[in-house]
């Protein structure tokens, strides 16, 4: 495995500069919500889950990958309470089995969760109810804030979250989360398919490997949305 120190926390190359142009959209602040993706336990927790099975067992990738979280976790919570502050909508998701056996998953993510158990040493499957599922406490949503649960990557996939999105009158999203070639990017892409302006933070999303996030940002710009960093969404 390459040493994570070849490889910056952000691309030298900026995601503007692809050949095909952005994706060009009017942003009107009244009609922006911020979906907070995935931000669980399970995944960002550093002492269970994933988190804490990568630093034991995967000390390179940690490296990057523990110090990235923290910062992604601390953009996000500027943009939450950013968005908060002028009463604009907030929407959080998470991801995870539905039923405690995880009937409703699809068999080979029922697989890979019975792997990770073992390899994670966590009590569950990060099914809902369980403390593994549930969203990181600085990042903890109100009551008058909607969370949907999903067993697929993306909301968009099973959940009616296009339906409440079009009762709330929103035609952008801003999104934050985990992980960026993961849910965040599936998310992105419905998103746009089904005719959102979207705008994903770079610093504000987060994946294991830095190229895997590159990656991920550059095809999302090349067609499906905007990349922004923390200060430019504060600027709204």
């Amino acid at each position: 495995m390459r040493n994570m120190k070849e490889f910056p926390v952000y691309p030298s190359e900026s995601v503007a500069d692809w050949v095909m142009p952005w994706p060009s959209f009017e942003v009107d602040a009244e009609r922006t919500g911020l979906m907070v993706i995935d931000y669980q336990n399970y995944s960002v927790n550093p002492h269970c889950g994933l988190t804490s099975m990568i630093k034991k067992r995967y000390p390179a990738i940690a490296e990057y990958y523990v110090p990235r979280i923290k910062q992604t976790v601390q953009n996000t919570s500027r943009i939450l309470d950013a968005f908060r502050r002028s009463n604009r909508r907030v929407i959080f998701t998470r991801h995870g089995a539905l039923l405690p056996d995880s009937s409703d998953m699809i068999a080979r993510r029922r697989k890979r969760d019975m792997d990770a158990v073992v390899m994670t040493e966590s009590p569950s499957l990060w099914c809902k109810g369980s403390f593994e599922h549930e969203i990181i406490t600085e990042l903890a949503p109100r009551d008058n804030e909607l969370v949907i649960d999903k067993n697929t990557s993306s909301p968009f996939n099973g959940t009616g979250v296009d339906h409440l999105l079009r009762n709330m009158n929103l035609n952008t999203l801003v999104m934050t989360g985990m992980a960026t070639d993961m849910c965040v990017e599936t998310t992105a892409r419905d998103a746009a398919d089904r005719g959102y302006n979207v705008i994903v933070v770079d610093d504000a999303v987060a994946t294991f490997v830095p190229e895997h996030h590159r990656a991920a940002l550059s095809a999302l710009a090349r067609v499906f949305g905007q990349v922004w960093d923390t200060e430019k969404v504060l600027s709204l």
